[in-house]
């Protein structure tokens, strides 16, 4: 029945909780971190901004096209009456030749006096284009410029990327150390309790005094808090934990092991040559320097001419009626060049100069500071992991003489040749030892992370 039990219970906990990974966490805080997301879209945006920047060097194409109807309504004091100019002729000595040129010319004349309301209509359609021919290298330094600012984007996705894997390793296993840190304060607290039971046996049998069994309930009642205070620290781990990959799922927990990682097996020098090689940092820094020489060009092509080739075919009409037939319509064909010569802007141009080349000279000691900066990091980080792999052989040592000394501690009482307190103090120095332990793995764990990724390692 007992063994039923128990397994009843270990089911309940499974379904509970729901154990994660670390590749698994990695993978979740990739998906869910506003940062990172935000960065890919800084991505897609520079991606479509180059191919904006390069739509310029091709021929720009545009059709144009107008149609409209016009109806006018004149003042009264502009209409004319009809000319008839055969009211002039003499009926008796005009012949019909006389009638029929007046009323050509009556007709002709007439033509040209305004009639209300005027009718016309018109119709317009032309193909336009426009191509860059020579801008001073303007367009192909925008189009390198626009490339290396993907490029760029595409770095700094990286950087955030491996940030947020730093991220999240290191709290994947301080949640590890906060349940090391409980189940040590949980062992201390079995201890004194299994402690103050034998105490209180040896009191029953009057081998003991009062002062004796007290001390040791209030050995009990000192760690209680302790281990409250673990268990609180526990859940803010997981919590920040939680919020890190973006999950608010309350019955996630990581799980793995606080062991040693593999070795880095490296000299100072080695990691110093590698990390100036890998850093995606410096590697942004150097295109930083390429975007500013590209800049001083831009600004120096101002002192060129711009040449562009436009051409056009359109076909229009105009008629002086709704009424548009297909004969009514014209063609237009255009062909030419246009040139712009900058002569003088008030020494604009050279002004961008000199700022453009401030602006590059101000990106290579960004480049030397962010080099400098680089070594002063891989160093202080190498330095950290050798000084936390050799704290955590000394904490080894003492964990194995904190056992061995609570093992004595304890036999020596209950043979009755030491004293309650020789209990109590192997007791507190064994916890402490142990907290110290497993932050000593944790801190070669954490030290190891960051060396790799000042180094540019992908881990």
């Amino acid at each position: 029945m007992k063994r039923i039990s128990i397994i009843i219970a270990l089911c309940l906990i499974v379904s509970v909780f729901w154990s994660i990974s670390l590749d698994e966490s990695i993978s979740l805080a990739k998906q869910n971190n506003k940062d990172l997301l935000s960065s890919k879209e800084d991505l897609q945006k520079a991606e479509q901004t180059y191919y904006q920047v390069r739509a310029n060097i091709y021929p720009q194409l545009n059709v144009v096209g107008a149609y409209s109807l016009n109806k006018t309504y004149l003042p009264d004091s502009a209409i004319v009456p009809p000319i008839d100019l055969s009211l002039g002729l003499d009926p008796d000595t005009a012949s019909s030749n006389d009638y029929y040129l007046a009323n050509v010319m009556s007709g002709a004349l007439n033509s040209l006096v305004p009639s209300s309301p005027m009718e016309e209509g018109s119709m317009a359609l032309s193909l336009q284009m426009q191509q860059v021919l020579f801008t001073g290298g303007k367009l192909n330094y925008g189009i390198k410029t626009a490339d290396i600012y993907r490029n760029i984007q595409q770095l700094n996705y990286q950087l955030k990327e491996q940030d947020i894997i730093l991220k999240t390793t290191q709290m994947f296993y301080s949640c590890l150390l906060a349940d090391k840190l409980v189940n040590v304060q949980e062992a201390a607290l079995e201890t004194a309790r299994h402690h103050l039971a034998r105490v209180e046996a040896f009191a029953n049998e009057g081998l003991v005094s009062d002062f004796d069994v007290m001390r040791a309930r209030l050995e009990v009642a000192k760690l209680e808090p302790q281990l409250m205070q673990a268990q609180n620290s526990r859940d803010l781990a997981l919590s920040a934990f939680r919020t890190q990959i973006g999950v608010n799922d309350p019955t996630i927990v990581p799980e793995g092991n606080l062991v040693l990682p593999p070795k880095l097996d490296i000299t100072l020098d080695e990691a110093l040559t590698q990390g100036l090689e890998n850093r995606i940092e410096l590697t942004m820094a150097k295109k930083g320097t390429e975007v500013a020489d590209l800049q001083l060009k831009t600004e120096k092509a101002g002192y060129f001419p711009n040449l562009a080739l436009q051409a056009s075919a359109a076909l229009y009409t105009k008629a002086d009626e709704y009424a548009i037939e297909g004969d009514d319509f014209g063609t237009n064909y255009s062909i030419g060049l246009g040139i712009s010569f900058p002569l003088f802007n008030g020494f604009a141009t050279k002004a961008k100069v000199n700022s453009a080349k401030s602006s590059y000279r101000q990106s290579q000691y960004q480049e030397q500071k962010y080099e400098d900066l680089i070594r002063l990091e891989i160093t202080q980080n190498y330095q950290k992991l050798r000084h936390a792999e050799k704290n955590y052989l000394v904490q080894e040592e003492n964990m194995k003489m904190a056992e061995r000394s609570l093992q004595l501690a304890q036999l020596r009482y209950e043979n009755q040749v030491g004293i309650q307190l020789e209990v109590f103090d192997a007791q507190t120095t064994l916890s402490a030892i142990q907290l110290q332990y497993y932050q000593s793995i944790y801190e070669v764990i954490s030290a190891t992370r960051e060396l790799q990724k000042s180094l540019g390692m992908n881990f």
